[in-house]
């Protein structure tokens, strides 16, 4: 739902009400509106899930892949095939050869999966807007993978099944 929103709109508004009013504030920052809000909006999208307690929140993108290494949901492989509502990360320096463990630049959530092709949505993209990015698994500029553990995070919220559905 927040597809089309820019800084300083309503969408834009909403996405940091729900980030900057969620206890603990990571790193105690409040987020602007002039900052960049990529993590902030996935973040948020968690938030809103419910799932934050699981997934952890940040407005950077370099502590976010901290703190998903911290909890055991990090992927470090470019070639993994992500699930929808996993968190793809990037480094805008990579090679392109090997599997990159550079600096984390930006973050989105993975939304379509079809194969190898991906659709991500991202928050802050060019023009600080929300949109959706085309993928491919490896392909270049993939950091790694936020990977909650929906079945894990579904029999915790009571889903008895143990089978979240996240599409």
């Amino acid at each position: 739902g927040w597809i089309g929103a820019t800084k300083g709109s309503a969408k834009h508004a909403e996405i940091l009400n729900i980030y900057n009013n969620h206890k603990p504030l990571a790193g105690g920052y409040k987020v602007k509106t002039t900052d960049a809000y990529c993590a902030t909006t996935v973040s948020a999208a968690y938030i809103a899930a419910g799932i934050a307690d699981y997934t952890g929140t940040e407005c950077g993108v370099e502590r976010y892949t901290q703190v998903a290494k911290d909890r055991g949901i990090w992927v470090e492989n470019d070639a993994y095939t992500p699930k929808i509502g996993d968190a793809i990360v990037y480094d805008w320096d990579d090679s392109g050869v090997g599997d990159d463990t550079g600096y984390s630049d930006h973050i989105g959530i993975v939304t379509q999966v079809s194969g190898a092709a991906l659709v991500v949505t991202e928050g802050n993209m060019s023009g600080g807007k929300v949109g959706t990015r085309a993928m491919q698994v490896n392909g270049k500029y993939i950091r790694g993978y936020i990977c909650p553990d929906y079945a894990a995070i579904a029999r915790a919220l009571g889903d008895d099944t143990g089978a979240a559905d996240v599409s």
